[in-house]
């Protein structure tokens, strides 16, 4: 799992920093030691970072990168990647269950890979209903780790009391006809109310955990009353699985749930694509004109692929990104060096406040034929939510 809080504290980090991002093992679900193609490409990338640094600068490097290799050397892991943050003051791990880009930085905390994967495999808060409660869970990576339970508790003690009928000696009339339909229509009522308040709970706890959108999962007479009583501004990232999985431990339902999130993720990304890219006010698809309004601040929120390559030059003093190729920023005149937009987009996107949505399959290619990336000019997102 990868927090929003977690992503805030690691890009808090001191600068001096050596980041590594490295694939600990294949796909093969046994454990066995560290890819040694892994780490004959980390030993060589290492000795290229040094050898661009000043004495002192080296020296520091030095030091964070024996750390790291004695921490590497012999290990067994258990997940299918790992980010290492590595200073003076520092030593944090983030283990990942899907593969990354081997990196290695010295510097800041590059976290711009992080903040990729994590609009790529964005946390939803998943709610499994059935008669009996519901369970609010946190799925990411295709991972799911419990949040809270609800229990659903229908008092009908006092129903049926009173539709017990007559009682004479020790016989009593069963409750049947209109008073069984009576009885049902009560005992429906309780759980439209008890599922009424589980949606509002679930939104609340989408904003509270910072999570991109709600699935219910469960018997379509409980998920479409809770999908009704959904707030208005969670309807757009809201997603339904008519599944009664309640009986299914933790384990099994992360199984269960990456194949109907996929496809909700992929439907939910196509219309996306297909808005923006037939937008006749507001939309931006032209690369240079997008960048250029991004740090202008102008830019509500941005549509990327997530196989977009584009090569950028960034400039050393004020960061300022394009694809000029000239080697001296125009805003300020400072020296430049080459970046990928993937380096300096999360990075650009936290600066001005820009949503980041990363898409794949159909939708990526659709988006490609346009160059790649698109977004929504603030006034006219503004005016579209009004």
């Amino acid at each position: 799992m990868l927090s929003a809080d977690q992503l805030e504290s690691l890009d808090k980090l001191p600068e001096s920093l050596l980041t590594v991002y490295l694939n600990t093992r294949q796909n093969e679900p046994a454990r066995h030691l560290l890819v040694p193609t892994s780490l004959t490409w980390l030993r060589k990338e290492a000795r290229s970072v040094a050898d661009g640094l000043n004495a002192a600068q080296r020296a520091q490097f030095e030091t964070q990168w024996s750390r790291v290799e004695a921490f590497l050397a012999g290990r067994h892991p258990h997940e299918k990647a790992l980010v290492i943050f590595a200073g003076p003051h520092v030593w944090q791990l983030v283990p990942l269950a899907v593969k990354v880009e081997n990196e290695i930085r010295w510097g800041r905390p590059a976290i711009s890979q992080l903040l990729i994967l994590a609009e790529e495999h964005r946390p939803y808060c998943v709610v499994v209903v059935d008669k009996t409660g519901a369970r609010f869970l946190r799925y990411q990576f295709g991972e799911v780790v419990g949040i809270q339970n609800r229990s659903f508790t229908v008092d009908v003690s006092q129903w049926k009391a009173k539709d017990m009928g007559h009682v004479t000696g020790q016989k009593v009339h069963k409750t049947r006809g209109s008073q069984r339909d009576s009885f049902d229509h009560r005992v429906e009522a309780q759980y439209a109310r008890l599922c009424g308040e589980t949606a509002q709970q679930a939104a609340d706890l989408c904003r509270r955990e910072k999570l991109a959108g709600i699935f219910f999962v469960g018997a379509s007479h409980l998920v479409e009353p809770m999908a009704a009583d959904i707030p208005a501004e969670s309807r757009e990232s809201l997603g339904i699985i008519r599944e009664d999985f309640g009986g299914i431990d933790i384990t099994g339902l992360g199984h269960r749930l990456v194949t109907p999130i996929r496809e909700w993720e992929r439907e939910h990304a196509a219309a996306l694509v297909q808005k923006l890219l037939h937008a006749e006010h507001g939309a931006v698809t032209e690369p240079d004109e997008l960048l250029a309004q991004l740090q202008r601040g102008a830019i509500a929120s941005i549509v990327v692929a997530s196989d977009c390559r584009l090569s950028l030059h960034e400039c050393d003093q004020c960061g300022w990104a394009d694809r000029a190729a000239d080697p001296v920023c125009p805003k300020c005149g400072a020296g430049r060096h080459g970046v990928t937009l993937k380096n300096v987009l999360p990075r650009l996107a936290r600066k001005y406040k820009t949503q980041l949505c990363v898409v794949d399959g159909t939708a990526a290619k659709r988006l490609r034929e346009a160059g790649g990336i698109g977004g929504w000019r603030r006034q006219a997102k503004q005016a579209a939510a009004g």
